[in-house]
């Protein structure tokens, strides 16, 4: 009843911050849809919740139990030594070999023993459970509300972004952004992605904004979006890097057409990664993707899963190059029909029928683009290929996948809505246009 009554509590609390907020106020869509989708994604984590709670009964490999139960060793020592806590909150854990005696050593999930990653992606999740608990009092639904309006803070800010490039398509955008069921169910759990939607909604709008008026708030806050990418997960901070560059080149030397802007930027990584590991050999490029693969199919091998898959095994550069076409494969259309053995790995299968049946469709109803879109086109293709590439490459799960690529798949269908006819799609079902 407590948990109940808390919930319901924040969850008024942060619908009053909707209502007043001017970040959520737009000429197109009323603040109540917002509203809504926040009471959707709340309504779904339950049901998540639920799902976790009823089939995966170990909550020490249920991804939104175990960082959960992490956080509580982390909180508990506000009780006994309140600085412990907000060093250990912060980051300003200097004295480590101390917060693992006395912390660290008891969490279960703050090291992992098959993670060979530059930063650790389990921290930031642990120590965001470790801040809400001063407020939830141990309740966990408490948490999905509390992520949950972070979701829709990032997915906001995703939408702002490219709302300029899609003019009467706003609401089309909106149901993207929103309502797609990957993008919806697993952007409402108690889990990163969440945190990812934040860091890349606040880079990418305010990437977009410091490229029409200069100013610090948003240098601040797009440094903000880097910081929780980098700390939830590095690899999609390495697929952004070369379409940020590119987009800047573009902007600031005015290059005469959008592609050269990112064929310069493709130049540079390349440089980059090759001079990188003479710095220090932990910054190998090559040998990060090859251990990180390496990594993945001990863990499988470790903990058998019901979706797994064969990939070809990486050793060089020129393997990954070679498999980086068999890579997007798995990680654009698989799994196939025959490949599915649960409920997330069908609705999966047929979600990307349906993305490839409105691909057909944007095909032949496609529009001409301004010299604008097709900045943004490029800049949303570059990011979905190093992404799914990089996915493809090193995971061998397909619950995995399903996940890990749903911050490409909100650009890759961005992009579709950017291609499309929509007005002649409305023309021929003039039902469509109130909805749309």
């Amino acid at each position: 009843m407590i948990e109940f009554l808390l919930s319901i509590f924040y969850f008024i609390i942060f619908c009053l911050l909707i209502g007043k907020m001017s970040f959520f106020k737009d000429n197109q869509i009323p603040r109540h849809w917002f509203m809504v989708i926040f009471g959707i994604k709340v309504i779904v984590s339950i049901f998540l919740t639920l799902i976790y709670t009823n089939y995966y009964t170990n909550r020490d490999t249920a991804d939104i139990f175990k960082y959960f139960d992490d956080s509580m060793i982390m909180f508990d020592a506000i009780k006994s030594n309140p600085m412990d806590y907000f060093k250990m909150l912060l980051g300003i854990d200097y004295n480590y070999a101390y917060f693992t005696t006395n912390y660290y050593q008891f969490m279960n999930h703050w090291t992992r023993p098959y993670s060979i990653d530059l930063i650790s992606d389990s921290h930031i999740i642990i120590r965001f459970n470790a801040f809400v608990r001063l407020f939830s009092f141990g309740h966990f639904q408490v948490h999905n509300v509390f992520i949950n309006f972070i979701s829709l803070v990032g997915l906001t800010a995703l939408f702002k972004a490219f709302k300029p490039f899609l003019l009467t398509k706003e609401k089309a955008l909106f149901y993207v952004i929103f309502l797609v069921p990957s993008i919806l169910f697993w952007g409402s759990g108690l889990l990163k992605e969440s945190i990812i939607f934040l860091g890349l909604g606040l880079l990418v709008y305010n990437l977009f904004k410091i490229t029409t008026q200069f100013k610090i708030t948003p240098i601040l806050l797009m440094s903000l979006g880097v910081l929780l990418i980098m700390y939830t997960k590095f690899y999609i901070l390495i697929a952004l890097s070369v379409p940020i560059l590119g987009y800047l080149i573009n902007h600031f030397f005015k290059t005469k057409r959008p592609l050269y802007g990112y064929v310069i930027s493709i130049g540079v990584f390349l440089v980059a990664i090759s001079i990188a590991p003479l710095i220090n050999e932990r910054l190998d490029f090559v040998a990060q993707i090859v251990n990180k693969q390496a990594s993945f199919s001990r863990f499988v091998l470790e903990v058998p899963t019901n979706s797994s898959l064969l990939i070809p095994a990486l050793s060089d550069g020129m393997s990954l190059i070679i498999n980086i076409p068999n890579a997007l494969l798995n990680t654009l259309i698989r799994p196939y029909l025959w490949e599915c053995n649960s409920l997330f790995v069908w609705l999966s299968a047929i979600e990307n029928i349906v993305i490839i049946i409105i691909t057909i469709i944007v095909t032949a109803l496609r529009k001409k683009t301004s010299a604008q879109q097709k900045n943004i086109l490029f800049f949303n293709a570059l990011f979905v290929f190093s992404l799914f590439s990089l996915i493809g490459l090193t995971t061998p799960v397909f619950g995995a996948i399903i996940r890990y690529k749903i911050p490409g798949l909100i650009l890759l269908l961005i992009s579709l809505l950017l291609l499309v006819d929509l007005e002649k799609i409305k023309a021929k079902h003039p039902l469509l246009k109130k909805i749309l």
